[in-house]
């Protein structure tokens, strides 16, 4: 099929058409994009015709880092999905032709000299796996690529259905312990809240960093996650809170959701309350609301075990490359420091 490829201008009218696609999840929404311009970072759109209809949109953030990059989506955020939203379901290979084709324009159109694309569309769940880093559609196309490990989880089913799917003993006993131990669960409904609830947030975040002596990622700082909430609220983003019986914060999670999809942010709890079980609790309140939004499935993010209690499935995404220059195709982790120096930088 012949593409034809143009640089729209972001509007109201444009965004609700981008929202209203089976693809988009809350990375392809006006609040995420305002979430970005808040942390200094211009959106992109690209819009995809065919036969002189829109079909879809290249969403991703452009950056000069000694050559210009296109980032899909936009390094640093924490997240692990944006590239295309198409107007109706694509078949893998389709989606292949459209960023081959795409990559192609923005090198003419001199927008890029390099391309890094992580599409959620396009990731294979551990059942479906050849082998671990193999990709039959991207691999015939010759396509560059790494996976990007995570676990999904299918939101589809039933509450009873997901409730059942739950691992005994690691999660529904931990969920009844903490239920017997006299654990609630809140969400933030009014933005006024979200400030005083990011202070108790941030506190769980670095019990647990300092628990695993680590200095976290930058979208786990208090300034990303505040306007992070402030730009999604109220529509895209489910702050969820887990208090003991005497009323004290013990731990406190964020998602970002949208009908397409579902990502578990930032989850924490301090540790002199584990033995309450509030995580499990917390995730579960978590997926038990997404699933009455009707959000079609859950990205935990990274490769901890122990997410798979939840009944989610080992999965992988492929981070593609498309580069102007073979030579720039192994340059990943030097533009990622780059990126990483930048952004240090501005923070001076």
């Amino acid at each position: 099929m012949d593409y034809r490829f143009s640089l729209l201008s972001p509007s109201p009218t444009l965004w609700a058409d981008i929202e209203a696609s089976p693809d988009a999840s809350c990375f392809f929404t006006a609040a995420w994009a305002d979430y970005q311009q808040r942390k200094g970072r211009r959106t992109l759109i690209v819009g995809i015709e065919a036969g002189g209809t829109t079909v879809g949109w290249f969403v991703g953030h452009r950056n000069w880092l000694g050559i210009w990059v296109i980032s899909s989506p936009a390094m640093g955020t924490g997240t692990y999905s944006q590239g295309l939203c198409m107007r109706q379901s694509t078949p893998t290979a389709e989606r292949v032709s459209i960023y081959q084709a795409l990559a192609q324009w923005l090198y003419r159109e001199r927008l890029a000299s390099y391309i890094q694309v992580c599409d959620w569309q396009l990731r294979t769940d551990a059942d479906d796996w050849i082998d671990n880093w193999h990709s039959p559609e991207l691999d015939a196309a010759g396509i560059h690529y790494s996976p990007r490990h995570t676990y999904r989880l299918d939101l589809t089913p039933t509450e009873e259905e997901l409730y059942a799917a739950l691992h005994y003993k690691s999660c529904k006993y931990s969920i009844n312990k903490a239920r017997r131990e006299g654990l609630t669960v809140r969400a933030i409904e009014r933005e006024e809240d979200i400030d005083p609830f990011l202070d108790r947030h941030t506190a769980h975040l670095h019990d647990v960093l300092s628990r695993h002596h680590s200095r976290g990622l930058p979208c786990q700082r208090r300034s990303y996650l505040q306007a992070l909430c402030h730009a999604l609220f109220p529509n895209h983003i489910m702050m969820l809170e887990v208090f003991d019986s005497m009323g004290r914060s013990i731990a406190s999670g964020i998602f970002v959701h949208a009908p397409g999809g579902a990502q578990a942010f930032t989850l924490a709890s301090l540790t002199d309350s584990l033995r309450l079980c509030p995580n499990e609790l917390l995730v579960w309140e978590g997926i038990r609301r997404l699933n009455a939004l009707g959000v079609h499935d859950l990205n935990f993010g990274g490769i901890a075990h122990y997410k798979s209690k939840y009944g989610s499935r080992f999965a992988f995404v492929p981070v593609m490359i498309f580069s102007r220059h073979t030579r720039l195709l192994n340059l990943r982790r030097l533009l990622k420091q780059k990126y990483q120096d930048l952004i240090s930088h501005h923070r001076k």
